[in-house]
């Protein structure tokens, strides 16, 4: 299931939604089609028409590709908390937007690492600058206004995910700390993205959680002390087997 980060500048601009996705996940009935399961859930929902039909056009083009979202929709559905959820939604929004992808995986994992405290969003700017310049000759030009604008979105969508803190203009970095079902579901959705639990070890989608491969190694070590999975390592070499077939399996399991 590998999966090539696109950029979206609605997605960018709305953001995550992060309450409302939840909530029509816990709703979602999977024989009917994505259009109907927007129009069912989230019909009445919100405080205005306006707003209403801004959250269903950005959920439409979030939602284009369902298959990937379908872990997600399983553990609303089995009514995972919604802060375990958030962690695991995290993942697939960094997996699948941009600049998102290429904001978590390297400029803010990076900056975490050299032990950055405060972001503000012309600290920012200078990433969205040459993001923005490597979409390509047909995408529109984003103006000044629209780098800072763009700087902003990014800070409050890592807020929005938990990677983040910060009422203000100056923002943090959170300390994420990821329940044992989450940490599953990264194992087996990772694992999904790369196509195998051995390039699951080494993924830049861990950064997602500020977790570098030992981080990732001292983690596993723990699920196989739980029983949740096993992991064998011997010198240089690591085997890892999973209980489940795949993130959809894992996710209808660890919320049931």
């Amino acid at each position: 299931m590998k999966i090539r980060p696109q950029w979206s500048q609605r997605l960018l601009r709305k953001g995550v939604l992060v309450q409302e996705t939840y909530e029509l996940f816990a709703l979602w009935d999977d024989g009917l089609l994505v259009a109907d399961n927007l129009k069912l859930g989230l019909s009445g929902r919100h405080k205005t028409a306006g707003w209403e039909r801004e959250v269903n056009a950005t959920l439409k083009r979030r939602l284009r590709d369902i298959e990937p979202a379908r872990p997600l929709i399983a553990l609303a559905k089995r009514g995972m908390t919604l802060v375990d959820w958030r962690d695991c939604l995290r993942l697939w929004i960094g997996a699948t937007e941009q600049p998102f992808h290429d904001f978590a995986l390297g400029w803010l994992f990076n900056e975490q690492g050299k032990g950055r405290y405060q972001i503000r969003s012309e600290d920012v700017h200078p990433f969205i600058e040459r993001a923005a310049a490597g979409r390509g000759s047909k995408a529109k030009p984003l103006s000044e206004y629209g780098q800072l604008r763009s700087a902003r979105d990014l800070l409050r969508i890592a807020l929005d995910l938990g990677m983040l803190v910060g009422d203000g203009p100056t923002k943090t970095f959170a300390s994420i700390a990821m329940s044992d079902d989450v940490m599953m579901f990264y194992v087996h959705m990772i694992s999904d993205l790369e196509g195998n639990a051995t390039k699951m070890l080494s993924s830049p989608l861990w950064r997602l959680a500020y977790m570098a491969p030992t981080d990732v190694h001292v983690a596993l070590l723990r699920l196989h002390q739980y029983k949740r999975l096993n992991y064998e390592v011997a010198g240089n070499i690591a085997q890892v087997g999973l209980p489940f077939r795949s993130a959809l399996e894992c996710a209808e399991r660890i919320a049931a």
